[in-house]
C-alpha cells in the first residue's frame, strides 16, 4: 500500500527530489497523507486531473498557533480567499471518485506551515504558492525519506 500526501510547498520542488522527514521543505498541506493500492503515476494522472489550471495563489501569513493533541506543534496559519479551499476540494473529490479512502481530510480545513528547525514563515509575510507537489510518504528509499512524485506549476505560466 503507498502512502500520499498533496502541498503547496513555500519554496520550489522538483519532481524526483528526496529528503529526510526531519528535513521536510516549508510546505501547507493540501490534502492530508492518504493510503491507496494505487501507484505513484496512477495518483499523479488523478491529482493533476483535478487540478487543472489553477492561478498562482498569493496570500499573507496569519496568526501563530498550536497544532497537534496537545497543541504543542507550533504552526503560522495562512490565510485563505477561498483558492485553497476549493482546489483542496477538487483534488478531494477525484481521489475519493477513483476510490482513494481519504476519510482522515479534516472537515475543518486550516491551511498553516508548520515552523520547523530549519524555517518559518512569519506573520504578515507575503506567501506566493507557484506549485502543488505530489509525495510519497514511503518510498524505495526507505522511511526516513520522502520523495517528490510529480509538480504542477500554478498559474498562467502553466504549460
Amino acid at each position: 500500500m503507498s502512502r500520499f500526501v498533496v502541498v503547496l510547498p513555500v519554496g520550489e520542488l522538483a519532481t524526483g527530489d528526496a529528503f529526510p522527514v526531519a528535513d521536510w521543505p516549508l510546505h501547507v498541506t493540501l490534502v492530508e497523507p492518504f493510503a491507496t493500492p494505487l501507484g505513484g503515476d496512477e495518483v499523479a494522472a488523478i491529482v493533476g486531473a483535478a487540478l487543472g489550471r489553477p492561478p498562482l495563489v498569493s496570500t499573507t501569513a496569519g496568526d501563530r498557533d498550536g497544532f497537534g493533541r496537545r497543541r504543542d506543534v507550533p504552526v503560522t496559519l495562512v490565510h485563505d480567499d477561498g483558492a485553497l479551499e476549493a482546489m483542496r476540494h477538487r483534488v478531494l473529490a477525484a481521489l475519493r471518485d477513483a476510490d482513494v479512502d481519504v476519510a482522515r481530510a479534516r472537515l475543518d480545513f486550516r491551511p498553516h506551515v508548520t515552523t520547523k528547525p530549519h524555517g518559518d514563515v512569519m506573520p504578515g509575510e507575503r506567501l506566493r504558492f507557484t506549485q502543488v507537489a505530489l509525495v510519497d510518504m514511503h518510498p524505495p528509499a526507505g522511511a526516513g525519506t520522502r520523495a517528490v512524485v510529480a509538480t504542477w506549476a500554478l498559474g498562467p505560466e502553466r504549460g
